[in-house]
């Protein structure tokens, strides 16, 4: 048999990990995972500083509707957000934000407005020194706004 009958390795397949403390240091060894946001009262996450390595990937999804403030944040100063995220609503018009890539490096999803409710995802990509590239689909409630913030 070739190598094309082999069963996929394990280091193709993307893991998933739980989250459900207020903070969260997403480490260098959480490159290539899923983290399933699941605490409903809120939580802060920080991205590893952009020493890591370029090409750095964490993917995020919002596993539990949140009453509470989720938000991901840089941990080095001077390291700016670009890209954009979809805002899904099935109460309004939904819409897509991006980054003003001159000081937002804070994904804030406040309201539900801002991406709270269950379902949606967001990826986050290390392009170099201060740049995050940043894309997904946010499932919002009422006319979606901007979740991009400055810290």
């Amino acid at each position: 048999m070739g190598r094309f009958n082999s069963p996929p390795s394990a280091r193709l397949t993307r893991k998933a990990k739980e989250i459900t403390d207020a903070t969260y240091q997403i480490l260098a060894s959480d490159h290539g995972k899923t983290l399933m946001l699941n605490r409903a009262a809120g939580m802060t996450l920080t991205l590893p500083a952009d020493t890591t390595f370029v090409g750095f990937t964490v993917k995020l999804v919002v596993r539990a509707t949140f009453t509470g403030t989720w938000e991901v944040t840089c941990e080095t100063d001077g390291d700016l957000f670009f890209g954009g995220i979809f805002l899904s609503s099935v109460a309004a018009k939904s819409d897509r934000f991006g980054p003003n890539g001159s000081s937002n490096d804070t994904l804030k999803a406040d309201s539900d407005a801002k991406g709270r409710l269950s379902g949606g995802f967001v990826n986050f990509t290390l392009m170099g020194a201060n740049e995050w590239l940043v894309d997904g689909v946010l499932a919002a409630g009422g006319t979606p706004g901007t979740p991009f913030a400055d810290t």
